[in-house]
């Protein structure tokens, strides 16, 4: 994987091994495991097959390229600075700011309500699975609300984090869906914080590149619905 850099590298190995995870992990509960034992395994085995099909996507890529059956579009560039967003580009981020507010909101509402109900749960019973998302969603709300602050200044430096965290956080409702972790909550939960990872992938296309197919924009878009749809296919 030469030539990739590396902070986009590690994005794709992350969206890689979350795909991996929610599909092993919701056709292994379809197939009629337990929550709890279907967690590790389903992790360990989506891993290894997100990242091969990872590789062998990298190099099928390569391969076309080289071949000139396909055409690269031009390497991205930086994130623009706030004095030189365009008008155009200022609607977009402010279209985007209202949106990672919103997941910011939602989060928090949803990590709040998750560690009531752990704390509300008897010991003998409480799973450790709901705090560790409870905690996550509680970080991801104040750092997502942070990020939404500096996009209302135009400042999209953060975005890629920002795309990045609400595909995970969308996958780990996705997981409390199927655990049964406030349901209702992380329903909408899915539907807005997966939208908000769709939209700040395609404002990274739209700011540093703006030609080709906003491919993690779709693939957000892709594992949203598998988030929403397997674990309820499962229940």
């Amino acid at each position: 994987m030469r030539g990739i850099p590396f902070g986009r590298l590690i994005s794709w190995v992350i969206t890689a091994v979350l795909v991996g995870w929610v599909v092993v992990y919701n056709v292994v509960r379809i197939g009629g495991s337990t929550p709890a034992g279907a967690a590790l395994p389903s992790f360990i085995t989506g891993a290894v097959i997100g990242i091969v099909v990872l590789v062998i996507g990298v190099y099928v890529h390569k391969a076309l390229v080289a071949s000139g059956r396909l055409h690269p579009v031009d390497p991205e560039a930086d994130v623009p600075e706030p004095s030189a967003v365009t008008p155009d580009e200022r609607r977009a981020i402010g279209a985007a700011w209202l949106m990672v507010a919103a997941a910011a909101a939602m989060q928090l509402a949803t990590g709040l309500w998750m560690l009531f109900d752990w704390k509300g749960t008897p010991d003998t019973i409480r799973a450790t699975a709901e705090l560790v998302m409870a905690i996550w969603f509680i970080f991801a709300a104040v750092w997502m609300g942070w990020e939404a602050k500096n996009l209302r200044d135009m400042d999209a430096s953060g975005i890629d984090s920002v795309a990045l965290g609400a595909l995970l956080t969308t996958v780990l409702a996705g997981v409390a869906i199927s655990r049964d972790f406030v349901t209702g909550m992380q329903v909408i939960t899915v539907i807005v914080v997966g939208i908000t990872s769709v939209v700040a992938y395609w404002l990274i296309w739209y700011l540093v590149r703006r030609r080709g197919v906003p491919s993690m924009a779709i693939m957000a878009g892709i594992i949203t619905a598998a988030s929403l749809l397997l674990p309820i296919l499962s229940r």
